[in-house]
């Protein structure tokens, strides 16, 4: 009952991706039995132009391909948003391969019967086959697989340097501090003389009731301690913390199976009671199933 619902289910996707956008690609034999010809539609003029090698572009015209067994790549899926297509790669003895393309509208059903007709193809012969869809899996296993996770974590900028004095400030200051202590107890040059400028204490000031008791010391008794040149470092400020979601790299324990879908295809090619060419081609998927995964640690 399963094997028949997996079946089934293969079906269905396969008719699923004729009206959809995926590519089936078949790789098979083709039997040409009489001389066909395929017309073929020119490229949008338009699109070549958009081209690196616009020179290059097919123009519409017909191809033939003469009696005989020639491997041949045959790709089902959509040409552009209206159209789908089915594209023929003809091997030719080793040179390069005739390409032949049918297009045909998006919404003919198609499924795993199929009649297109020629003037659904635009070709004067119709394209009619099956297609035999089998799905098989193969025993579960077990095993580690890398995967990621989120975690909460602190994230804090880093302090900010103390601010140090420019060189230049730092000779200014320098500067500054060497004239004061050059000028204790010394006049003050100025343009007064000689003697230049003198302080503005220079001694006992006469008064209408007699000088006053003792000479005024002035406000610079001496030099004035400082701490240096310059204000020092300041203090480092606190560092700014906030939470952030970080990506953690683990493995996981998982129990899987490997899914294998084949469709094998058979076309005839048909113009009133005779058959022209036949195709027989295959196309395998294999993808992994996943039945269980254990937490990402």
């Amino acid at each position: 009952m399963k094997r028949r619902v997996l079946a089934e289910a293969g079906v269905l996707a396969l008719m699923m991706f004729l009206v959809g956008c995926d590519e089936l690609k078949f790789n098979g034999t083709l039997n040409v039995r009489e001389m066909m010809t395929f017309a073929q539609e020119g490229e949008d003029p338009y699109t070549c132009q958009q081209k690196p090698d616009w020179w290059n572009c097919k123009p519409a015209g017909n191809v033939t391909i003469n009696p005989g067994q020639f491997a041949t790549k045959i790709t089902v899926g959509m040409a552009n948003g209206s159209e789908k297509s089915i594209k023929m790669e003809v091997s030719n003895n080793g040179s390069n391969p005739t390409t032949v393309e049918m297009k045909f509208d998006k919404n003919i059903e198609t499924g795993d019967h199929f009649l297109v007709t020629g003037a659904q193809i635009k070709q004067n012969f119709d394209l009619a086959g099956d297609i035999a869809t089998k799905v098989t899996n193969s025993p579960e296993q077990t095993g580690q697989d890398s995967c990621t996770y989120q975690v909460q974590e602190m994230v804090c900028r880093a302090a900010q340097k103390a601010v140090e004095p420019s060189e230049a400030d730092t000779k200014v200051l320098t500067d500054l501090t060497a004239q004061v202590e050059a000028l204790d107890g010394k006049p003050f040059p100025g343009p007064g003389g000689p003697g230049g400028h003198p302080g503005p204490f220079p001694g006992p000031q006469p008064g209408p009731f007699g000088p006053p008791p003792g000479p005024h010391p002035g406000p610079y008794p001496g030099p004035h301690p400082g701490p240096g040149p310059g204000p020092g470092p300041m203090p480092p400020p606190h560092p700014v913390c906030h939470p952030q979601w970080v990506t953690r790299y683990g493995y996981q324990y998982v129990r899987f199976y490997y899914e294998t879908t084949t469709k094998d295809i058979a076309a005839r090619f048909v113009q009133a009671d005779k058959t022209l060419a036949d195709y027989a081609g295959t196309t395998s998927d294999t993808k992994k199933v996943y039945t269980y995964r254990d937490t990402c640690r």
